[in-house]
């Protein structure tokens, strides 16, 4: 499994490290930018992300605007629905817009609000899928 987290705070970046990388390859992206070329590098080498956790406020692009570029250069690959990236909002945002907006134009499967806790983290991706169950 390869994970990206995009969020222009270092301190959400340590810590979805810390409590994912025991599970998959992590990198780690401080803006939109970032963002898009590592994803399309990935891409690129052959080794795409299972899971896309994006922050919603970034200073150059949100992350409504990222996750649309990121689902762009899938359909430009030629990636079916079935193999997409597994897609997992973080944010303060709570409101009906920035929400639906996630849901519904970037596709998420997860959206999870700040603060971050470890619990509810691990919950949201276990019951998604992207990270196994356990007994």
């Amino acid at each position: 499994m390869k994970f990206l987290f995009v969020d222009d705070d270092d301190s959400i970046l340590l810590f979805l490290e810390e409590c994912l990388s025991p599970y998959a390859s992590c990198v780690s992206a401080q803006n939109g930018t970032e963002a898009v070329s590592a994803f399309d590098l990935a891409m690129r080498e052959g080794a795409p992300f299972t899971a896309v956790f994006m922050d919603i406020l970034m200073p150059d692009m949100d992350g409504n605007r990222v996750v649309r570029e990121l689902r762009h250069l899938e359909a430009v690959l030629g990636i079916s629905e079935a193999n997409r990236f597994k897609l997992v909002m973080i944010s303060v945002c709570t409101d009906t817009k920035n929400v639906s907006e996630s849901f519904f134009g970037g596709m998420a499967d997860a959206y999870i609000p700040k603060p971050l806790r470890v619990d509810v983290l691990l919950r949201e991706l276990k019951r998604t899928g992207i990270l196994p169950q356990t007994s």
